[in-house]
């Protein structure tokens, strides 16, 4: 079968270069001048595609263009973050603890309430397809990538229950966050059988339609997955500790907690 692959115009490529540079820090607020000869030249670019690139990131919030002083990079506060390019670049860019907080507290204001609309609004159809999600997540403990598809459309499938538009919008760029931040487990979550009894809690309760169970099951998931995931992020930071050059001697004089 062959897979088609997709054109990504010039301006994209630049868009996105940019957002990841803003996003890592390399280019920062009040930094240095940014102007659109400078950056034409650096990514061998004319003027007309820079500036559509740039008409992106300004309306997602990251930019803006002011005369005679050029481009400049504007504070992380008036980012668009509940977007899903921004979420996306953010997830190659890479996760700090505060990324992660914030996006665990933004989890559990969301997701409990979620899950209690769900179980009072979910028809016949969306109770199949949540029930279905969790038993291809269960099935797919052994295989990590299985896991985390059916893990994704078991929390797909929930907010789309709620019949509310507004919250399956902002859960699904939410999701796509969520999504990118497996990849911190790598292969395995770290207790991939608490995780799953804690999903089938949910599913129950939202099959049962009884939302204060569903809502406490809910809120038990996140804070599990975020116990997991400040673990792995942990983990993984050692990891490219022990990577960097020059850490012999700093890991023989100390032991990593």
């Amino acid at each position: 079968m062959r897979r088609e692959i997709r054109y990504r115009p010039l301006y994209e490529q630049v868009t996105r270069e940019l957002a990841l540079r803003i996003l890592s820090g390399d280019l920062r607020p009040n930094v240095g001048r940014n102007t659109e000869e400078e950056l034409c030249r650096e990514f061998g670019v004319s003027r007309t595609v820079l500036r559509e690139a740039i008409k992106v990131l300004a309306a997602k919030g990251l930019v803006e263009v002011r005369p005679k002083t050029g481009i400049r990079i504007k504070p992380r506060g008036e980012w668009a973050l509940i977007d899903r390019e921004v979420m996306g670049w953010q997830a190659e860019v890479g996760f700090s603890e505060d990324f992660l907080r914030n996006l665990f507290q933004v989890r559990l204001m969301l997701e409990p309430p979620t899950a209690a609309a769900a179980a009072t609004n979910a028809t016949d159809e969306d109770l199949e397809g949540i029930r279905d999600a969790f038993k291809r997540m269960e099935r797919g403990v052994p295989d990590f990538s299985v896991y985390v598809e059916g893990d994704c459309d078991f929390h797909d499938r929930i907010s789309r229950a709620t019949h509310n538009g507004y919250l399956i919008q902002i859960n699904s760029i939410l999701l796509g966050a969520v999504r990118s931040a497996q990849s911190l487990f790598r292969t395995d979550r770290l207790d991939v059988i608490g995780s799953v009894s804690l999903h089938k809690d949910v599913c129950e309760a939202i099959l049962h339609h009884d939302p204060e169970w569903a809502r406490s099951a809910m809120s038990r998931l996140i804070h599990h997955a975020e116990r997991d995931t400040f673990l792995a992020l942990k983990v993984e930071n050692q990891n490219q500790e022990q990577d960097a050059p020059g850490t012999e001697l700093a890991r023989s004089l100390r032991t990593i907690g």
